[in-house]
């Protein structure tokens, strides 16, 4: 039986995180200034002054320069401008694009076309804990220092929660001259990415992933660093990606921004004792289960990906689904559980045998009693998918 919405348990907060009441109110606030920051008028120039409040906030909460934050559409258009960007900036002198294995698909199919328009690209190999190979990297770099070279690394993996060493990373790649891209998407709010500290050269963020709203992202792009442009004409963003004007957006995007590092230290100690607590019931309930990323360095604190051999994935999440608890597999992008996870094939979890992939993600409300529930409910469907699959 499906569970009515008031009764449903939601635990998919790394799909996106339902709008917070106080981003709403935020956005209320400048609904009025809805209008096309690009016009001289009065509203037009109300607009703008909202979309630059908005720029100024968001650049102040990261430490970097105001002149620094694009907005794009989403997370993936912002992936695509660095990476496209940054090919597109070097035509005729062969560049390098290296990516990590277990990058969202926005970074490795833009690196696939970044080499059919001329560019040298590679996937940087992880661990099994999803952890990159830095001694291969710089090997790599190594050989070809002279070269155009960029690095885009996942801060944190949105599948299996694996936390990279973005420091370690951008330390080594500019010891070579190499710029450092990194998808924030997963890691904003959740990880220390201050600017300041981490000086990465270009990073993509998305606003749902905050509480905030869907349809705008960001890109900061240090200053000095050349990107060419994906899109032409109109000339907004600075002709960065033409066309992303939205200055209620922009708002929402800074307040999601603003509550997600005011209690982040708080918010992760809490999270990290719902993760373990989580992960020990598991383990305890299903024997055979395996925690992806279980003994990586570095992890996300709100995020569980949860491997059960001899299951079919998507009975596990159907069947999560009637019990009310809203999870996924892995991926948002990638939701269908009969086309597998690149992510999972890189760290070496292949197998001929039916193995659920089940990913949980907590948020600012989650509960304890929530977590129980969680492991209640996966047992009870583990166990009967098993018995149906065998």
């Amino acid at each position: 039986m499906i569970q009515p919405e008031e009764e449903r348990l939601y635990l998919d907060y790394a799909a996106t995180w339902p709008m917070r009441p106080e981003v709403w109110d935020a956005m209320g606030a400048e609904l009025r200034d809805g209008f096309n920051p690009a016009s001289a008028h009065a509203p037009g120039r109300r607009a703008h002054r909202c979309l630059e409040v908005a720029r100024g906030r968001i650049a102040d909460l990261l430490g970097g320069p105001r002149s620094s934050i694009y907005f794009t559409g989403g997370g993936t258009q912002s992936d695509n401008l660095a990476i496209l960007g940054f090919v597109r900036a070097n035509p005729g002198r062969s560049p390098r694009v290296f990516v990590s294995a277990i990058e969202h698909k926005a970074c490795l199919e833009a690196a696939d076309r970044g080499a059919v328009e001329g560019a040298r690209a590679a996937r940087i190999p992880v661990d099994r804990s999803g952890t990159i190979d830095l001694a291969w990297l710089r090997r790599e770099l190594a050989a070809d220092p002279d070269a155009p070279t960029l690095i885009s690394v996942m801060w944190a993996n949105n599948e299996i929660g694996t936390v990279q060493a973005m420091g370690d990373i951008v330390e080594l790649g500019h010891e070579y001259g190499a710029l450092v891209h990194t998808d924030a998407v997963q890691a904003l709010g959740k990880v220390d990415c201050d600017l300041e500290r981490t000086p990465v050269d270009l990073l993509s963020a998305t606003a749902h992933k905050l509480g905030g709203p869907v349809g705008i992202g960001l890109l900061y792009r240090r200053p000095g660093v050349t990107l060419e442009p994906l899109s032409y004409g109109g000339g907004q963003e600075r002709s960065m990606w033409p066309g992303t004007q939205n200055p209620v957006g922009a708002t929402g995007f800074a307040a999601a921004l603003a509550l997600a590092l005011e209690d982040r230290e708080a918010a992760v100690a809490r999270w990290t004792g719902l993760r373990d607590h989580l992960e020990a019931r598991i383990r305890a309930e299903i024997p055979d289960a395996r925690i992806h990323a279980g003994d990586a360095p570095l992890r996300m604190p709100n995020l569980v990906s949860v491997g059960i051999p001899g299951c079919d994935s998507g009975a596990v999440l159907v069947s999560l689904d009637f019990e009310g608890i809203a999870v996924s597999g892995g991926s948002a992008c990638g939701s269908d559980s009969s086309v597998g996870s690149d992510v999972l094939d890189a760290i070496g979890i292949t197998s001929d045998v039916p193995y659920a992939a089940v990913r949980f993600s907590f948020g600012h409300d989650t509960s304890r009693a929530d977590v129980d529930a969680a492991a209640d409910a996966l047992a009870r469907v583990a166990a009967r998918v098993v018995a149906i699959t065998a």
